[in-house]
């Protein structure tokens, strides 16, 4: 093994288990608590007055009023998170500024800090964070989940990525920041830089598979795993996109940010769907500590 290969080798391994280590015990509270999180404030939107009004002033789609109110307002939040990078938008417009000098060091840092193992590896992690790479794993795990007839998970995912994408399509044109000189980046890149599309997209479709994934009936040293494998798989996707110098840092700081305010919308509004499934079922509510079916469940035979 050549000793150039040992870095690229050692940094995706030390993330995981860095992250690994982590998520299995003292972000295990924490995790527990955002999915209980999740689950209250689905309740409290589908029974707020707002929830209520939505309702009652819908039209055809009725119940799911809440749903797409809570959709609505995610997407506003999404791109107000944005907004708060308005002033370090302004900032890196001038060159004296604190971000931009500090843009500018990592940038130059990472362009003599090249070599060919950890740019070959970098170069993979930036096309599986891609539209392409993000897009076919989603189609895949969406096929999964239709054959395992979990519909709203399904649903769930391809309205969470996809929305994800348009946003950060309407963040780019609000900002219209120039890219880092592509003169001496390492790959093609288009459109404009802030935020980064492929920092934000991975974060919201990793963080959408990987909620899924702590909904699945597995023991939690595996969803621990794919909880870092997520986290590793976010961070070397956003180190990429600097690395290969298409990207300023602040760029994947403000793609993470509004993919961390869209995803959490989303996944409030999948509760309430599964919530608002439960109820048309006639089954009892369940606590905030209890995941909600998404399976059909079967009709329970009358009593004789």
């Amino acid at each position: 093994m050549m000793p150039s290969a040992l870095p690229a080798i050692a940094l995706p391994v030390g993330l995981f288990l860095a992250f690994w280590t982590l998520c299995f015990a003292p972000l295990a509270g924490l995790v527990r608590l955002t999915r209980a999180s999740t689950k209250r404030a689905s309740a409290w939107v589908a029974g707020s007055r707002a929830g209520r009004w939505s309702i009652g002033h819908s039209g055809p789609i009725g119940s799911y009023a809440p749903i797409f109110l809570v959709m609505v307002v995610g997407a506003i939040a999404a791109v107000g998170a944005g907004h708060l990078f308005e002033e370090l938008a302004e900032q890196v417009r001038l060159s004296t500024s604190a971000v931009s000098r500090a843009d500018q060091g990592i940038h130059a840092w990472f362009g003599h800090e090249r070599q060919p193992a950890m740019t070959g590896l970098l170069r993979a992690v930036t096309m599986l964070g891609g539209s392409a790479g993000m897009g076919a794993l989603v189609a895949l795990v969406m096929t999964m989940l239709l054959i395992r007839k979990e519909r709203a998970s399904a649903i769930f995912l391809v309205v969470t990525t996809g929305t994800g994408e348009l946003l950060n399509l309407v963040l780019k044109m609000i900002f219209a920041r120039t890219r880092p000189d592509l003169a001496t980046a390492l790959t093609v890149a288009h459109s404009f830089s802030f935020p980064s599309g492929h920092a934000m997209g991975s974060f919201i479709c990793l963080g959408a598979l990987s909620y899924l994934a702590l909904r699945q009936p597995w023991s939690w040293v595996v969803k621990s795993a794919v909880l870092a494998f997520g986290l590793t798989t976010i961070v070397l996707v956003g180190l990429s996109r600097v690395y290969l110098g298409v990207h300023w840092a602040s760029d994947i700081a403000g793609g993470w940010s509004a993919g961390v305010v869209w995803l959490a919308a989303a996944m409030v509004a999948f509760e309430m769907l599964l919530g608002l499934r439960q109820r048309r079922r006639g089954a009892a509510p369940s606590s905030a500590s209890t995941d909600l079916p998404d399976r059909p469940v079967p009709a329970q035979p009358a009593k004789p």
